[in-house]
C-alpha cells in the first residue's frame, strides 16, 4: 500500500471527521449550528447520490466494455467508485454531526421538552426523598435546615439579577440621555444631529493627549541612554577613544550593546525598505474604477460616426498610480491648480490630439517626451516599465482566475462608457470572446446566491465580492451550492460571456460596481481607435502584394472581413512580404545578403544561432505567416520549401505562398485559414483577427491591438476603394455639377443653416440627406436613428420604400463598413445621377469631418440599400 492510499484511507475515517464538524459548529450559536449542519447534510445527500449514479453508469459501461471482449479504454469507473466511496462516508460524516448537533441545540421545542421532563423527574424525585426523610424525627431536622439554605441561596440570586437589571436600565437611560444631549449641542452648532465621533470625544481626547505624553517621557528616558551608546561611536570614529578602550565600556556596560543593536536594526529596516519594490496600481479598487470610467467617457465623448475612440487605458492607469500614487478624480493635483480629472483631459488630448485633426500618440511616446510635462526621467522610466510589466494589476485583492485554458482572455468590449445612438451609455460589465459549447469554470471561489435565468447565475463571497456571469448554460445548480475556482459551471452556448463584479464597502454596507478585466492574470482588447480622417498609407509596394492577395482570395469566394484579418496578421509578422525570413534584417552571415534567400544552410538557421536563445525554434520563420520548425513537433517550414519544390517554383513566390495556404499545409492549419477567409467562426474584423492569431498563428497575445488595427486599416482601405469607381472628389464634382442641378446651397451645408424639422446631428450626414431632400421638396422622417438604422426605420416616412437599383434623388444607404463607411454607424448620402453602366453619383457629408462636402462615383455592391421616397 502506497503512503498515498494509506493517507486516502485514513481521510476517510468517519469518528474523526465527526469529532471535526462538531468542534467547527462549536463557534455558531446552537440554531445556526443546526442549520449549517442540516444544509450539509442535505448537499451531502445530494452528492452521495450523483456519485452513485456515476458510479453505476462508469461500472456499467466497463462491463460492457469486458463483455464484448474489448480492452477497458479508461478507469472512469474506478475513479467514479472512489468519488462515490468518499461521498458516502461524507454524507454519514453529515449525519452524525447533524443529529448531534441537533441534540445540543437548546432552541429546539423538542431539546427544551426532554430537558424539563429531565429537570421535573429530578425535582420529584428529590421531593420524594425529602418527604420520606421528613417522617423521621432525626432526619427532619436536618432537611428543613437544607430548605432553609436553599431558600436563602435563592433569594441572593434574585437580588442580585434584580441589581444587575436594575444597572443596565440605568446605564441605557444614562447612555441615551447623554446621546440625545450630544446630539441636540452639535445641532446648535451646526454639526447636524448626529453624536459626535468616538475618536473625537473629550474622552478619547484626553486618552490620546496622556498616552502621547507617556511616549514622550519614554522616548527621552531611552534618548538619554542611548547617549552614551552614540557618544561612545561618535568617540571611536572621531579618534577620541581607541576601538580597545571602547570594547571595554562595552564590556563592563550591557545597556549600550542595547542601543547599538537597535541601531544596526534601523539601518537593516531602512535597506530593507528602500529594496522594497512599488507597486504598480496603488489606488484602491472604487477608485482605480473611476478613473477608468472617467477616460473611457473622454472616448465616448469625442466619437462619433466618423471617429472612434478606444484609448489604451492601461498604460493611462499605470501611469498616473507610478506618478500620484493614491489619488482621487476629483482631489487636487500638488503643486497644481487642476484636479486629476482635467490632468487626465488634458493627457488625453496629448494621447489623441484635437478635432478635427487627430493625431495619435502612444503612452510611451507621451512619457520620453522631454517637451511634455508627463515626461519620466530615464532611471524612473526604467524603473516604471520594470514594475509595470512584473506587477500589473496583480497586487488588487481577489483576483480572478481564467475561466477557460488561455494566455489571455480577449474582451470584445470594454467597462465604461459607450456611445449608443448619439449618446454616452455607461456598460457596468465586460464581453468576453470566447467559442460557441465552450466549457466554462468558475473564476471565483464562493456561493451560488442566485439564478436569474438558464443562462446566468451569480456566485458570492458574502460581503466581499460578487461575480455575475451571463451567457453560461448553468441547468447543473440549483442555487446554494459552493463552488471552487475552476469548478465546471456550464457551456457558453454563443460566443460571447458578459461578466459583472462588485466589491462590498463595509463603512457604507453596500456593493460597488468595478472592471473585471483588472482582476484577471492577462487581458486584450479588440475595441481599437478608428479614425475616419486617418491617412493610410501602405505604399504603393505594400497596397500591390496587398491586392494581389484580396484578388486571390475573394476570387474563391472569401469574404473582406476574413481577408483583412488575415492581411492585418501578415502586416505584423512580415509586411505582407513573402521574399521574408526571421532575422533577415540583422547583419550577414545571420541577416540576409544577395545569395541567401536558396542557401539552405541560411534557411535552416534556428533561433539559437540567430538570437543566442529560443532553442524551441528549430528552423527560422519563412515567407507572409513566418512558418517555422519548432522543438514541439511543428513542420511548417520544411513543407513550405517541400510545396514549392514539387511546384517546381521559388518558396518566396507569392502565389505559391497563398497556394500553399489553403492547400499545402497541414490539414488543420489549412481548415483555420479557410474558417478565418470565409467568416465562418466570427463576423466582425477583430474577431476574426484573433481567432487567426490565436489558431493558425499559435501565439495568443502577441501584439493583438496592433494586428486589429492593421486589419481594420485593410478593411477600410479595401472598402472605400473597391468600388470607387474614378477621380478624386473634386474631379467627380467638376465633371458632374451640370446633371446635378439644382446643387446643394448653403442652406443644406453649411453651419447654423438647415430645413426645419431636421432633428439629426449637426453637420452629419444624416443631417445632409433630410436638407438635401427637402431642398428637392421631399420630406423624410427626422428621427429614424443612425446612418445604418434606416434600413428598419425608413417605415416612419411616409411613400417611402427599399429598392435595388438605384435612381436620382434616392437615399443610398451604407451598413457597417460597406464603401468606406463607420463599422458602428454605418453612412447615407444622397444619389444625384446613376449612369448607364449602372454606376452612380453620390453627394454626401462628414466623410472627412463635420459639415464637409465630397462627391464620388460607385458601383452597387452588397450592403447598400437605397430608399425611394414618392
Amino acid at each position: 500500500m502506497t503512503k498515498k492510499d494509506s493517507s486516502w484511507k485514513l481521510d476517510q475515517k468517519v469518528g474523526p471527521r465527526v469529532k471535526e464538524g462538531i468542534s467547527r459548529n462549536a463557534f455558531h450559536k446552537p440554531r445556526e449550528a443546526t442549520k449549517v449542519s442540516k444544509q450539509a447534510f442535505k448537499q451531502a445527500k445530494k452528492d452521495y447520490k450523483l456519485s452513485r449514479k456515476n458510479y453505476k453508469s462508469e461500472l456499467k459501461k466497463h462491463k460492457m466494455t469486458v463483455k464484448n471482449g474489448g480492452k477497458p479504454l479508461s478507469i472512469n469507473h474506478m475513479i467514479a467508485k472512489k468519488k462515490f466511496i468518499e461521498d458516502k462516508n461524507g454524507k454519514k460524516v453529515a449525519k452524525r454531526v447533524y443529529k448531534k448537533t441537533k441534540a445540543k441545540d437548546t432552541s429546539r421545542i423538542s431539546v427544551q421538552l426532554k430537558g424539563e421532563a429531565k429537570v421535573s423527574l429530578k425535582q420529584d424525585v428529590s421531593q420524594q426523598a425529602r418527604k420520606v426523610l421528613s417522617g423521621d424525627e432525626i432526619l427532619s431536622e436536618g432537611v428543613e435546615a437544607y430548605q432553609k439554605a436553599r431558600r436563602a441561596n435563592q433569594k441572593i440570586r434574585v437580588g442580585l439579577k434584580i441589581g444587575k437589571q436594575t444597572g443596565k436600565v440605568a446605564l441605557k437611560t444614562g447612555k441615551g440621555t447623554y446621546g440625545l444631549g450630544n446630539r441636540l449641542l452639535n445641532l446648535s452648532r451646526g454639526r447636524g444631529f448626529h453624536r459626535t465621533p468616538a475618536d473625537l470625544t473629550t474622552r478619547k481626547q484626553l486618552m490620546y493627549k496622556l498616552r502621547n505624553h507617556r511616549q514622550r517621557m519614554k522616548a527621552a528616558k531611552a534618548a538619554k541612554k542611548a547617549e552614551k551608546g552614540l557618544s561612545l561611536v561618535r568617540s571611536v570614529l572621531t579618534g577620541k577613544k581607541t576601538a580597545s578602550k571602547a570594547a571595554m565600556i562595552l564590556i563592563k556596560n550591557p545597556i549600550t550593546w542595547i542601543v547599538l543593536l537597535v541601531i544596526m536594526i534601523v539601518f537593516m529596516l531602512a535597506a530593507i525598505a528602500g529594496g522594497t519594490q512599488k507597486p504598480a496600481i496603488v489606488q484602491d479598487d472604487k477608485d482605480l474604477t473611476d478613473s477608468w470610467v472617467y477616460m473611457t467617457k473622454v472616448d465616448a465623448q469625442h466619437s462619433d460616426d466618423t471617429n472612434q475612440f478606444f484609448s489604451n487605458i492601461d498604460d493611462v492607469m499605470f501611469y498616473m498610480n507610478y506618478r500620484f500614487d493614491e489619488y482621487k478624480l476629483a482631489s487636487m493635483i500638488p503643486a497644481g491648480t487642476k484636479n486629476y480629472e482635467q490632468f487626465l483631459s488634458d493627457l488625453w488630448d496629448n494621447l489623441n490630439g484635437k478635432p478635427p485633426e487627430y493625431d495619435l500618440k502612444t503612452m510611451k511616446e507621451v512619457e520620453t517626451d522631454k517637451k511634455l510635462h508627463y515626461f519620466m526621467p530615464g532611471e524612473d522610466y526604467d524603473h516604471y516599465q520594470e514594475v509595470k510589466k512584473e506587477l500589473g494589476y496583480t497586487t488588487l485583492d481577489d483576483p480572478l482566475a481564467f475561466p477557460f485554458e488561455t494566455e489571455s482572455l480577449i474582451v470584445s468590449r470594454r467597462y465604461g462608457y459607450e456611445k449608443i445612438n448619439g449618446k454616452e451609455q455607461l456598460f457596468k460589465g465586460i464581453e468576453l470572446m470566447t467559442e460557441a459549447n465552450k466549457a466554462f469554470n468558475s473564476p471565483l471561489s464562493g456561493k451560488i446566491t442566485s439564478i436569474p435565468s438558464e443562462t446566468s447565475l451569480v456566485i458570492e463571497q458574502a460581503k466581499n465580492v460578487r461575480l455575475t456571469i451571463e451567457g453560461v448554460k448553468s441547468s447543473r445548480f440549483k442555487g446554494n451550492e459552493d463552488v471552487q475556482i475552476g469548478t465546471f459551471l456550464g457551456n457558453s452556448p454563443n460566443e460571447t460571456v458578459t461578466l459583472q463584479y462588485e466589491k462590498y464597502d463595509v463603512e457604507k454596507k453596500a456593493w460597488f460596481s468595478v472592471n473585471p478585466a483588472f482582476y484577471f492574470p492577462s487581458v486584450t482588447y479588440t475595441q481599437t481607435t478608428l479614425l475616419g480622417s486617418s491617412s493610410f498609407d501602405p505604399g504603393a509596394d505594400v497596397e500591390s502584394r496587398a491586392r494581389a492577395v484580396y484578388d486571390y482570395l475573394t476570387k474563391l469566394g472569401y469574404k473582406k472581413e476574413g481577408i483583412a484579418a488575415i492581411l492585418g496578421n501578415f502586416s505584423v509578422e512580415s509586411g505582407i512580404n513573402p521574399k521574408r525570413a526571421e532575422g533577415d534584417y540583422l547583419n550577414p552571415p545571420v541577416g540576409a545578403s544577395a545569395n541567401s534567400w536558396d542557401n539552405p544552410t541560411w534557411l535552416a538557421m534556428g533561433g539559437t544561432e540567430i538570437y543566442g536563445k529560443f532553442p524551441n525554434i528549430l528552423h527560422r520563420g519563412l515567407g507572409l505567416g513566418q512558418w517555422t520548425d519548432t522543438a514541439d513537433g511543428s513542420t511548417r517550414h520544411t513543407l513550405l520549401l517541400d510545396y514549392a519544390k514539387s511546384k517546381n517554383k521559388k518558396w518566396y513566390d507569392l502565389q505559391l505562398q497563398l497556394d500553399f495556404i489553403f492547400n499545402g499545409d497541414s490539414p488543420a492549419y489549412r481548415t483555420m485559414a479557410a474558417n478565418t477567409a470565409g467568416n465562418k467562426v466570427a463576423a466582425t474584423v477583430p474577431e476574426l483577427t484573433v481567432y487567426f492569431l490565436n489558431n493558425w498563428e499559435g501565439n495568443p497575445g502577441d501584439k493583438t491591438n496592433e494586428r486589429i488595427q492593421a486589419a481594420q486599416n485593410w478593411f477600410k482601405f479595401l472598402s472605400s476603394s473597391g468600388n470607387e469607381v474614378n477621380g478624386s472628389s473634386s474631379e467627380v464634382f467638376q465633371k458632374y455639377k451640370d446633371k446635378m442641378k439644382p446643387l446643394p446651397t448653403d442652406k443644406e451645408t453649411k453651419p447654423g443653416q438647415g430645413w426645419p424639422g431636421n432633428a439629426y446631428a449637426l453637420g452629419n450626414c444624416t443631417w445632409y440627406v433630410y436638407n438635401r431632400m427637402a431642398q428637392l421638396g421631399k420630406s423624410i422622417h427626422p428621427t429614424m436613428g443612425n446612418a445604418n438604422q434606416w434600413v428598419l426605420n425608413y417605415t416612419k416616412t411616409p411613400g417611402a420604400s427599399l429598392v435595388s437599383t438605384p435612381s436620382r434623388g434616392d437615399a443610398v444607404i451604407f451598413t457597417n463598413g460597406v464603401a468606406g463607411s463607420s463599422s458602428v454607424y454605418g453612412h447615407v448620402a444622397f444619389v444625384e445621377y446613376v449612369n448607364s453602366d449602372g454606376t452612380f453619383v453620390i453627394s454626401e457629408m462628414n466623410v472627412s469631418g463635420e459639415y464637409s462636402m465630397s462627391w464620388r462615383v460607385l458601383k452597387k455592391e452588397a450592403g447598400e440599400f437605397f430608399m425611394r421616397v414618392n
